[in-house]
């Protein structure tokens, strides 16, 4: 029996396996488990379905991480044992429809005050199997258990050390099984004492229909689906980027060094400055709780995947470019395989608009938009990048995406049609003048691949003076559209000198055309700053 068991594990740890067949198994799977729910329409279908993805793709990480450090054993081999064991998620509603056929009973988590933890613990959940944690759930955790212990005590030979393992899985298990009241001690410990966080106030935390933002969670059911979603997305995120820190370290700062992080600052600018707006001239009031905090952390996920997958596709497709004047990209030097790298945009992109859906499906559908765009920009057969102020034009309706969605996130309309037309073509003119600023740098590999950026078309003396003088006119463009003339000793203060620290740069000086953008950056904050204290204050 042990040599079969043995041969039937070996067989699994070896089976054949790639990222796009593991993700067809897990959402196999997880389609499976939420059989149940076809009955159900809009927003409750939705999160359920995100809820259960993100609790079992969650625990699977964690679970993944478990056995590799205890077994030492090759992630591919995790992987395909897990992916096995996780059938057994299939079955608790079967058996909780079973056993309780007509009864009542709910099924979600264990709620329990900090003081009822240990009984719980250690009493296997207590009693209530009809509330909570059901007979299906305690059934599904204690064979992962189980499971998990004999192929810990099969892989070292040691029963010590698979009981520690099923203890492990259990302490892991039992923590999601009841976080909703572990975050909820975790965000009202510190007010009220955490001995004195009570049953109560895990239901109106996780349970009350709240809003975030702009706006409502629903009826409690519906609830707790979003809310645990917002909660685990941005767990499910910090618990990524860790793995690919300690497994994948080289590809993984490779990567991260590609990401433009100026980039990312500006599309977090965009942000704001859309939220900014829409608190300002909407006077919507609504409270800095811990599940808009947990939401805005969720919508700059969103948004930095957004950019992130645009990046991928675009060195996909400027790889010619590249090779000239962006040797150390993670395609040119060979840290990537095409096809990883396309694997990864992917991802990306797949998880920018679901974060987003969390959020407000409007927000989802903006970044799907700015993703069409960028494609456009980037990809055949248009690559519009390809024609002179075109190409900054499309830019400059993509940044003005990632505001309209921070101006919906706050807004009680969610949508823009109280946004203010003016700061639409202030914004839309000043992207389009200013952005050129970013194509100094590659010059040489857009002329060889025939994009015709201002520095290509008039040379890059004249190219400066354009952008230069793109840059300083935006700035005039905002004291007109704004009709604030108290800006105007500024804006001829900072659009001077971003004219001079444009047409100054050049290679070897501490102003290059490479760190550019920086310095231009800079002083786009200074204006700002002074604009929201003449203006807001």
């Amino acid at each position: 029996m042990v040599l079969s068991l043995k041969d039937l594990i070996k067989k699994i740890e070896n089976s054949p396996t790639s990222f796009y067949i593991w993700l067809c198994t897990f959402l196999g799977i997880i389609t499976a488990r939420i059989d149940g729910m076809v009955s159900r329409t809009g927003n409750y279908f939705f999160h359920h379905v995100a809820y259960t993805f993100f609790f079992f793709l969650l625990t699977y990480l964690i679970l993944l991480g478990l056995l590799i450090k205890n077994l030492k054993i090759k992630i591919k081999i995790a992987s395909n044992v897990l992916i096995w064991g996780y059938l057994i998620i299939i079955f608790p509603p079967l058996i909780d429809f079973i056993l309780f056929k007509d009864k009542l009973y709910l099924s979600f988590y264990g709620v329990y005050s900090l003081a009822e933890m240990p009984r719980r613990f250690f009493t296997f959940f207590g009693d209530s199997p009809d509330f909570g944690v059901t007979y299906g759930v305690r059934f599904e955790i204690a064979m992962a258990v189980i499971a998990l212990g004999i192929y810990g005590y099969l892989k070292t030979k040691s029963k010590i050390r698979g009981l520690f393992l099923a203890l492990q899985t259990y302490i892991i298990l039992f923590v999601l099984g009841t976080s909703p009241s572990w975050a909820t001690i975790a965000v009202k410990g510190f007010s009220k004492g955490f001995m004195q966080v009570k049953d109560m106030d895990i239901v109106q935390l996780f349970f009350t229909s709240a809003r975030l933002f702009s706006r409502e969670t629903g009826n409690y059911t519906n609830a707790l689906s979003i809310k645990i979603s917002l909660v685990y997305a941005v767990l499910l995120a910090g618990l990524i980027i860790l793995g690919l820190f300690f497994y994948y370290k080289d590809k993984f700062i490779s990567f991260l060094k590609n990401s433009r992080p100026v980039q990312l600052i500006y599309h977090a600018g965009l942000l704001f400055v859309g939220m900014g707006l829409g608190i300002s001239l909407t006077e919507i009031n609504w409270d800095f709780s811990f599940f808009n905090f947990i939401s805005f952390l969720n919508i700059v996920i969103a948004i930095s995947l957004a950019w992130l997958a645009s990046v991928v596709f675009n060195d996909i497709f400027d790889k010619k470019i590249d090779k000239v004047t962006n040797d150390k990209r993670p395609l040119i030097v060979g840290d990537f395989r095409q096809d990883e790298y396309i694997t990864i945009g992917v991802v990306l992109f797949a998880f920018s608009i679901l974060y987003a859906a969390l959020i407000n499906p409007k927000i989802a559908l903006l970044l799907l938009a700015y993703q069409m765009l960028a494609w456009l920009y980037s990809a055949w057969p248009l690559r519009l990048k390809r024609f002179t102020f075109l190409s900054t034009f499309i830019s400059a309706l993509a940044s003005l995406l990632v505001i309209f969605a921070g101006f919906i996130l706050v807004t009680f309309s969610q949508d823009i049609i109280e946004f203010p037309k003016r700061i639409f073509w202030l914004m839309l003119f000043s992207l389009t003048l200013a952005l050129p600023i970013k194509d100094l740098k590659d010059i040489k590999g857009d002329k060889l691949d025939g994009v015709a950026t201002i520095p290509v078309v008039f040379g890059e003396y004249w190219g400066k003076i354009i952008i230069g003088s793109g840059i300083f006119l935006s700035y005039f463009l905002s004291v007109i559209l704004l009709n604030e003339s108290r800006l105007l000793l500024w804006a001829i203060i900072v659009g001077g000198l971003s004219f001079w620290v444009v047409t100054s740069s050049g290679e070897n000086k501490k102003i290059s055309n490479r760190n550019l953008i920086w310095w231009v950056m800079g002083l786009v904050i200074i204006y700002l700053a002074v604009l929201i204290k003449l203006v807001v204050f």
